[in-house]
């Protein structure tokens, strides 16, 4: 017989806490009717995920659309994980003026872009949600 998971919801607060622990997250965004899932160093800030990037598909994509970004953390040796799914709207705010934007770029985000990574995305979550699992 096959040992199953045990699987427990997270609560909103508990879901940020994790999400920023972590500074590499997975977005999805959909690129000519097909999920496209990019890895992505980010920054939390409040609820809002910030993101630095170059230009792509991401940039193109993402803005005013829906998108979704995930985080997750697995530790091997005690069996337990994690995942925080949050879902909102993508938002350029490359060029911006407004002090909210502005100070969202002087963050220090993390970009594994190769130069220029002068692009930036913000999701403003509609939905967070997360659960654990442990292995039984």
């Amino acid at each position: 017989m096959e040992d199953k998971g045990v699987f427990e919801e997270l609560g909103h607060d508990e879901c940020l806490a994790l999400v920023s622990t972590q500074r590499l997250g997975r977005l999805g965004v959909v690129v000519d009717g097909v999920p496209l899932v990019l890895p992505m160093g980010f920054v939390l800030d409040g609820e809002t995920i910030v993101l630095q990037t170059n230009q792509g598909a991401k940039t193109l994509h993402a803005p005013l659309t829906s998108v979704s970004f995930e985080v997750d953390h697995v530790d091997w040796e005690q069996g337990v994980g994690w995942s925080v799914l949050i879902q909102g709207i993508g938002e350029d705010i490359s060029t911006a003026i407004d002090e909210r934007s502005e100070a969202l770029r002087a963050l220090a985000a993390h970009s594994w872009a190769p130069p220029p990574a002068d692009r930036w995305l913000t999701i403003v979550p509609r939905s967070i949600t997360g659960r654990r699992v442990r292995a039984s």
